[in-house]
């Protein structure tokens, strides 16, 4: 198992290191590699998710999958308020308590979280992973961006206007499109034609490749002069790989009797994936 999850971690490193690499050789930048990031957002990831939700989930798996949805909708949230608590405790400036708090609960469930999710626990840990990414997107476009427009208002000394249709714009995307759309045909039971499926399933493999050597390629480009080390960080990488993975295992304890044996849903996998995207 060690010597599994140790492949896994240098798997997952090898394809970044190929994305650095690319842009060592300077065959691209993180400015020419800009159109890797719409791939995987506007085709691959709706591919994926096609093909999980056709090939990889039962209807009765679905109808539970409720349970699921509300533990990452609430500990979304709770997470969130930690990080304002921390922030008062640590005396963070007012100037950046949004974005300190938004460290807390809102990870980079795509071009990470997923990728990690697939190589760690296969083909049964996506679906369990695509929750977790619609939580993420729809609180971080709620709850997360407020906050950071008021950081930025606090330094300008001004009141930035955010429009309900705004927010909506950032939360209509093709994954999120595309996960109300499978939820619906596989409730009711339609299938897709196969040649559909077939293509998803293809389109689907560029998503875990593509994401790491992006973030390679990313990694490369900032270099090292950008990085300096802040007091504030000790809280947030707490926060980070402690607390807020830690809260999100402690919701999972608190609604473990809700499983029984009448829910289609593996607890175990369900809390081992929220878990580590939380981190």
């Amino acid at each position: 198992m060690i010597w599994t999850a140790l492949q896994t971690v240098i798997m997952i490193f090898a394809m970044i290191g190929v994305g650095i690499f690319i842009s060592w050789r300077k065959w691209a930048t993180a400015e020419t590699a800009k159109f890797l990031p719409k791939i995987i957002i506007n085709v691959a990831l709706p591919c994926m998710i096609i093909y999980f939700f056709s090939e990889k989930l039962e209807r009765r798996e679905l109808l539970d999958s409720w349970l699921p949805l509300l533990i990452v909708f609430a500990a979304a949230p709770l997470s969130f308020l930690l990080g304002k608590l921390v922030a008062a405790l640590f005396r963070i400036p007012k100037t950046r308590r949004g974005v300190f708090a938004v460290m807390f609960p809102f990870s980079n469930s795509m071009f990470i979280g997923l990728p990690v999710a697939q190589a760690l626990f296969g083909e049964r840990g996506i679906p369990f992973a695509l929750f977790y990414y619609l939580a993420n997107t729809t609180f971080f476009w709620t709850l997360g961006y407020y906050s950071i427009r008021r950081d930025a208002d606090i330094i300008g000394n001004k009141q930035s206007a955010i429009s309900f249709s705004g927010v909506v714009k950032k939360l209509i995307t093709p994954p999120t499109v595309t996960l109300g759309v499978m939820f619906a045909l596989v409730l009711s039971g339609l299938e897709l034609p196969a040649l559909i499926v077939n293509t998803a399933e293809h389109i689907n493999g560029l998503t875990t490749p593509l994401s790491l050597i992006f973030m390679g390629i990313l990694i490369h480009d900032m270099g090292t002069k950008c990085v300096t080390f802040e007091r504030d960080l000790i809280p947030v990488m707490l926060g980070r790989f402690l607390l807020a993975p830690g809260l999100l295992f402690a919701v999972c304890a608190a609604v473990s009797p809700l499983f029984s044996g009448a829910l289609a849903i593996d607890f175990t996998l369900m809390r081992n994936v929220f878990t580590v995207q939380a981190g």
